[in-house]
């Protein structure tokens, strides 16, 4: 494909094309009016869809281990939920009364793996100690358990016996831990989790204790075996805003076999009843972290993004219509960028996938994607209207002259988006897939529909119109004159010098960026968020958190009755304890070490683990493989690590110092410590795929980029021209993030590719008028850009700032990391038209070689000679 009207193919296209579109314009609109309705239902039906295994690498090391011994060990989708007192320790009463409905209300929360619930009232929480007659023990809450103070005083005596104080109960004891993990799939349905559902209905949970009112939502009449009265759901916050009466209600129907049926209503249909919250207790606050909190609170904060689409779509309309000079005209390519994002949805849902919180941007990248290609087609149009032409034969033109350029620069934009499907996790290969629709849409609605309907544009003041557009033109002629200066050599060269420098310094400051999180907390959350206020109080107040590295140690059966592997396990144990960034380690050779040091009368001489396998049959004994503390023959044990954090300099370190210590082991060590499970194993696994694969996709990116282009324009000069500002401001791009203490990972990976997009487009764009000037009409170089300037670069640079004004929104946003990108996407949109309009030319005045006949300057005057 070549990205000027010359070549044969693009005159074959453009004639095999062009009656297609324009000579039966009633059958395009009808044929894309039957598209957009059908993907607009799909649209609809488009759900947020978040998992937890679609983000993690399934086939790295770490992951298989993680999959082999999750039914033992349990997997990294952990919820912790804290219960703290406000004033004094948790032994009263209400305290202890608002526990125990808590541990109920997470035990029977659908999901939720009720094996793998602890909590001081679950009977897998025991006590052991020495009495007269050898050896007691029992539940840390008895049974029998009623609020009285000799009651009390006995459970604190046996929270203090069981060594849990740091990881259920904190540690100043003003607080307890109900911990918990949530199965993938329903065990006998097989029926993904619903994490959004899940997080919603562990935030009713909090709002049970923490709310002085209840909102009871029942039906006004029947439904199903449902009679009218009945109580669908129960809300701890006022339901009934604005919107209540259209909001979707489900009422959940039980038949007699077990299966439920569920009822779609609306709030029209019930009645809300207002009422005293029997269990609120003001005396406690309720913390919950856990990935599928997170999740959820990231899903609620995505549909405030809609809100900013809105608005984001609103400025492009009201610059749009400042930029053409009628409000009528900017909607048009509006109006098809609306259309794209539409058709991206709908494809989405048509292909069997839903739209991830973390890939919640991506519409916002197609919107913008649209934008840079409508705004061009746009301004070609107003040119040639400009000039007088009617309004087809413009929407013609305009067709004939940029169809080639434009699916060439989306060409590329496919090439460079396929590459991240090498990144093998399946929430960035989603991410990538979601932008292959968005081109499709790109190219149908704004290669075909919008100079469809730019023909039938009207004006209702034409010579108005068209002294706009001259005035406008008549005001920007000596800017693009004064920087077509730039393809005078000494400057190019001064520019190209510069360009250099600026591109060692960001190799510099890049060298710092790291890969994964590197600040406390869900970074895609604001720092004051809910959920992250929530997780630096667990971490301060218990020596556990949700961030637990799980390294398993395989030995020999009965191992756990073996002297020489349990030994090593806790020289394992005592190592990571004493590493930076480690909390807390907890394993079964730290557990059977209380207890044979508990048959001593706790005399410190016995605080070991005995030699002899007899001793240690004993010490084992109270700790089945429920526990989690080993599995079924004693052949596998993970040793615990709670780690401080989740930065990614914290995980790399912790890392090292474990591969460090196996390294030390000999070859006949009678255990292998395997990596990795637990939620910062992941972690690790994620960041060590991102790390292996980040350069060779940037490798596969700019080098299937650049094959596009040379095939486009078969030019060494254009490959050079479009590719060299385009690496420049990727370079750059890694630097801001240094800078914004921005990670690599995989929710914004994917969106910082997909940003070089733009890159492309607004290099292409200029280069192909560029070239045209200089080899086919034969202008002198500086006058050749001048009109490039005039043609297409305002159009680059209106571009970027369109899309810089309206990405700036986002810092306004309750989500972190739309804050971030907009940061990061504002610099690219402007960095990357600036090194397209400054960049390009000053290659472009050693590389590409002016006509030899002097040309017709801009103001129709002789031009003689050529200005370099």
């Amino acid at each position: 494909m070549q990205a000027d009207t010359r070549g044969r193919f693009a005159q074959a296209f453009v004639r095999l094309t062009e009656p297609m579109i324009f000579n039966r314009r009633g059958v395009t609109l009808g044929v894309i009016a039957v598209v957009t309705v059908l993907l607009g239902w799909q649209a609809t039906h488009l759900k947020i869809d978040a998992g937890f295994e679609k983000q993690i690498p399934l086939q790295h090391p770490y992951i298989q281990i993680y999959k082999q011994y999750e039914r033992e060990f349990g997997g990294a989708n952990t919820t912790l939920v804290a219960l703290t007192q406000k004033e004094g320790e948790i032994y009263t009463p209400s305290f202890m009364r608002t526990l125990r409905d808590l541990t109920d209300a997470v035990y029977f929360t659908p999901g939720v793996d009720r094996s793998r619930v602890s909590s001081i009232f679950t009977p897998n929480v025991r006590y052991l100690e020495v009495v007269e007659g050898g050896f007691s023990g029992g539940n840390v809450v008895p049974a029998d358990f009623s609020p009285s103070p000799e009651m009390l005083a006995r459970v604190k005596s046996n929270v203090e016996k069981a060594g849990i104080i740091g990881r259920l109960i904190a540690n100043d004891q003003t607080g307890a831990m109900v911990f918990s993990e949530l199965l993938e799939r329903h065990p006998v349905t097989g029926e993904r989790l619903d994490y959004i559902v899940t997080a919603h209905r562990l935030e009713a949970i909090r709002g049970r204790f923490t709310s002085p009112k209840k909102f009871e939502i029942t039906l006004k009449s029947a439904v199903g075996s449902l009679e009218a009265g009945a109580v669908i759901r129960t809300d701890y916050a006022d339901p009934r805003g604005g919107s209540f009466p259209i909001s979707s209600i489900d009422a959940v129907e039980e038949l007699e076999d077990g299966t439920e049926v569920i009822h779609p209503l609306r709030g029209w249909d019930v009645e809300v009843t207002e009422s005293d919250n029997a269990d609120y207790n003001p005396d406690i606050d309720v913390h919950i972290i856990g990935f599928t909190k997170a999740v959820g609170d990231i899903a609620d904060s995505a549909l405030e993004v809609f809100s900013y689409f809105g608005i984001t779509v609103f400025l492009v309309w009201l610059l749009l219509s400042w930029y053409c000079g009628s409000f009528k005209v900017a909607a048009i390519p509006t109006a098809c960028g609306l259309l794209a994002v539409t058709w991206e949805l709908g494809l989405l849902h048509l292909f069997g996938f839903g739209l991830d919180p973390f890939a919640i941007l991506m519409p916002f990248i197609v919107l913008a994607i649209s934008t840079s290609h409508g705004i061009q087609i746009t301004n070609f149009w107003l040119n040639e209207s400009a000039e007088g032409v009617p309004a087809f034969e413009a929407a013609r033109n305009t067709y004939r002259r940029l169809v080639i350029p434009g699916i060439s620069a989306l060409a590329t934009n496919f090439v460079g988006f396929g590459t991240i499907f090498l990144i093998p996790i399946d929430i960035i290969r989603e991410m990538a897939a979601n932008a292959m629709f968005g081109l499709v849409a790109i190219v149908l609605c704004k290669k075909v529909l919008l100079p469809c309907l730019l023909s039938f544009a009207t004006l209702k003041n034409p010579a108005k119109f068209m002294a706009h557009q001259q005035r406008r033109d008549e005001r920007l002629a000596p800017i693009w004159h004064g920087l077509a200066g730039v393809t005078r050599k000494p400057v190019a060269a001064t520019v190209l010098l510069i360009a250099a420098g600026l591109w060692g310094y960001g190799q510099w400051v890049a060298q710092d960026l790291k890969i994964g999180e590197l600040h406390d907390g869900v970074p895609e959350l604001r720092p004051d968020a809910r959920y992250n206020l929530d997780s630096a109080r667990i971490v301060q107040e218990f020596a556990i958190g949700v961030d637990v590295l799980k390294v398993v140690a395989e030995g020999e059966p009965d191992g756990c009755i073996n002297h020489d592997i349990i030994s090593l396990m806790d020289r394992f144990a005592w190592r990571m304890e004493n590493t930076a960034g480690v909390q807390s380690t907890l394993s079964l050779p730290t557990l059977q070490r209380i207890v044979y040091n508990s048959y001593t009368e706790s005399n410190p001489k016995f605080n070991a683990l005995p030699r002899e396998s007899g001793a240690l049959v004993v010490t084992v004994q109270p700790f089945p493989s429920s526990t989690g503390l080993l599995n079924e023959d004693c052949s596998a044990m993970p040793v615990q690590i709670f780690t401080q954090d989740h930065k990614a300099e914290t995980i790399d370190h912790i890392i090292e110092e474990i591969e460090r210590f196996i390294a030390e082991q000999p070859d006949d060590a009678p255990v292998s410590f395997k990596l990795a499970t637990g939620n910062v194993g992941v972690m690790a696994a994620v960041n060590d795929v991102i790390e292996q694969t980040e350069h060779t996709v940037l490798l596969w990116l700019f080098l299937g980029i650049g094959v596009c282009i040379f095939l486009s324009f078969r030019s060494f000069a254009a490959l050079v021209c479009v590719m060299v500002p385009l690496a420049l401001v990727h370079i750059v791009s890694y630097a801001v993030m240094v800078w914004l203490e921005i990670g690599v990972k995989f929710s914004n990976l994917a969106v910082a590719a997909f940003a070089a997009g733009i890159g492309v487009d607004y290099g292409i764009y200029i280069y192909s008028v560029l070239e045209e000037n200089v080899l086919q009409k034969r202008m002198a170089l500086r006058e050749a850009y001048a009109n490039t300037l005039h043609q297409t670069g305002k159009a680059v640079i209106f571009t970027a700032l369109t899309l810089g004004a309206t990405v700036c929104t986002w810092l306004f946003s309750n989500l972190q990391f739309q804050v971030d990108m907009g940061i990061l996407l504002t610099l690219m949109f402007f960095a990357n038209a600036i090194a397209a309009a400054v960049l390009l030319p000053a290659f472009a005045a050693f590389l590409l070689k002016p006509g030899k006949h002097p040309p017709e300057a801009l103001d129709g005057t002789h031009v003689k000679g050529q200005v370099n």
